[in-house]
């Protein structure tokens, strides 16, 4: 199996299901950015989650538009559409961790810390060595 790991933002609200054996589960779609500017294309992963990973998911909030990373085994899976007859292929991935990813700053935070920081280093006495005792030889 391949280790895969993903960046990319949820694409429906995630539905926390029970499986036969009564063991939950969720069933979700990622979407990724590959490439840059003119040869960007996106990529739709399927991502499924079971068990305590599937509830952390769901307890987590994590909803439409969500930008998480995935770690997970990595799987293509050949199934058939929704017409009955046609047969396609897709990209799976086996949930093993995932967190979120931290988006955007506040501006006016940022600013104010950069301002105490200049403030601070003009502040702090430039003392280069000083009495130290000599090493030995």
């Amino acid at each position: 199996m391949a280790q895969t790991y993903v960046i990319g933002r949820v694409t429906a609200d995630l539905e926390l299901k029970t499986s036969i054996n009564r063991n939950p589960y969720v069933r979700f779609d990622i979407v990724e950015n590959i490439g840059s500017r003119e040869h960007s294309r996106t990529q739709y992963l399927q991502i499924c989650a079971m068990g305590d990973d599937a509830e952390r998911l769901v307890r987590a909030r994590v909803k439409k538009g969500s930008l998480i990373w995935i770690s997970g085994s990595l799987e293509l899976e050949v199934y058939t559409r929704r017409d009955g007859v046609t047969t396609d292929k897709r990209l799976k991935v086996l949930l093993d961790n995932w967190g979120f990813i931290p988006v955007g700053t506040d501006k006016a935070a940022s600013k104010a810390l950069d301002s105490k920081s200049s403030e601070s280093l003009e502040e702090i006495p430039m003392v280069i060595d000083g009495e130290r005792e000599t090493l030995p030889d």
